[in-house]
């Protein structure tokens, strides 16, 4: 297994345990697009109902070398909006530049760092 995938598969085990009773995750995750219908993959989705109402909670990981930047956090507002996510967790094994922060404060990104996964 790549160690990316264990990376995501060590995200989606945190937000299990974590979850509340009844919450469903699943790593990866496909979800239609709201505006072109193709199905989008997330490297892992928490579903739950609030009441009468569907929660869909996205994460997306990044085990890389570098800082996390304003790109990344960009591509993920428009894929939160576009595949009608309640939240989003953008998780990175090196954290995010200050721009990054500011953007993902702004949208309801929320930013999680985790940097040692031995």
């Amino acid at each position: 297994m790549d160690e990316w995938r264990k990376f995501e598969l060590l995200i989606s085990q945190i937000e299990a345990a974590l979850a509340p009773k009844g919450a469903v995750v699943r790593s990866p995750d496909r979800i239609p697009d709201k505006v072109t219908g193709q199905l989008r993959e997330v490297d892992a989705s928490i579903r739950l109902q609030v009441g009468t109402t569907p929660i869909l909670i996205t994460i997306e990981c990044r085990d890389r070398v570098a800082t996390q930047d304003d790109t990344w956090i960009e591509q993920l507002i428009t894929k939160k909006e576009k595949i009608g996510a309640s939240a989003t967790i953008a998780v990175s094994s090196r954290g995010f530049t200050k721009p990054a922060s500011v953007s993902a404060a702004q949208f309801g990104i929320e930013l999680r760092t985790l940097t040692d996964t031995t």
